[in-house]
């Protein structure tokens, strides 16, 4: 298992493949609440935007259309792919999209210029928070910068049906970390902006209750695990396997998942 405590995997392309589709159809929505804390700090001004590790799009399609151009960075061209696709079906025109990664910020600047507001969404504990957030600096001098995660691992939760998926991952990755991966990295996205200078440093949370069924759960996980962790000729075996385990405890294939969604946000200096 990678430190980040991810069950996706792969070192090279960890969301390639159908890994991506899985991520584009079963990963949550950001609540409305969070999307009008985050355009709140644009002060009503149709700026630009950057989704920095923008997966899919979750977070950049929700804040697009409040901004005169939005950009959306992330290293694997079958997420960028799955994005585009979402963009086309509602009809924005004024996002572009661009392969790269964090390290590749200071390279890219020329082409991706200034920002009003830099997203980050459920992507920080890829990154390398203090090289990633003092690139930032620059590239969104007096603008803002959140940091968001959409939930915690699922097989952390207490709950019997979390212990039964926690078990068949197990079986299959071996043992998984006992640390929450995001809150390890909202701790450090707030360290880092603190000792880089940032201002107005903010922890959003918002705590709410989803029912879903264990189709989402067996793709949820599949969203964040490569092939090379399970191949896709076992795919199906291991649907099977978890949902065999849960409906153990939970007959009627749904569950109750608490899930906390936060967010650091911090001001650049403006230099």
């Amino acid at each position: 298992m990678p430190d980040s405590g991810e069950t996706g995997g792969s070192p090279d392309r960890p969301f390639a493949g159908d890994t991506a589709s899985f991520y584009a159809r079963f990963r949550r929505d950001y609540p409305a609440e969070l999307i009008a804390r985050l355009l709140k700090l644009t002060c009503g001004d149709r700026g630009r935007l950057l989704d920095l590790g923008c997966g899919t799009g979750q977070l950049l399609l929700r804040l697009a259309s409040s901004f005169e151009h939005a950009v959306g960075i992330d290293p694997e061209p079958d997420m960028l792919r799955e994005a585009r696709r979402a963009a086309r079906e509602q009809n924005l025109t004024n996002v572009e999209w661009i392969r790269g990664g964090s390290g590749e910020l200071r390279t890219l600047a020329h082409v991706l210029g200034r920002f009003d507001l830099v997203t980050i969404g459920t992507s920080f504990h890829f990154m390398e928070p203090h090289a990633t957030l003092g690139e930032l600096q620059r590239l969104a001098p007096g603008g803002a910068v959140a940091v968001a995660y959409n939930g915690s691992p699922m097989w952390l939760h207490p709950d019997p049906w979390a212990k039964a998926l926690r078990s068949v991952l197990e079986t299959r990755l071996g043992r998984l970390r006992d640390a929450d991966f995001t809150a390890e990295a909202l701790q450090a996205a707030e360290e880092t902006m603190r000792n880089l200078g940032y201002t107005q440093i903010e922890r959003w949370e918002q705590v709410h209750v989803e029912t879903v069924d264990v189709d989402f759960v067996v793709g949820h996980i599949l969203s964040a695990t490569s092939t090379d962790q399970i191949p896709a000729a076992q795919r199906h075996d291991f649907a099977h396997e978890v949902s065999s385990a849960v409906t153990a405890v939970a007959p009627s294939g749904r569950v109750v998942e608490t899930v906390r969604v936060r967010a650091v946000i911090g001001r650049t200096d403006g230099r």
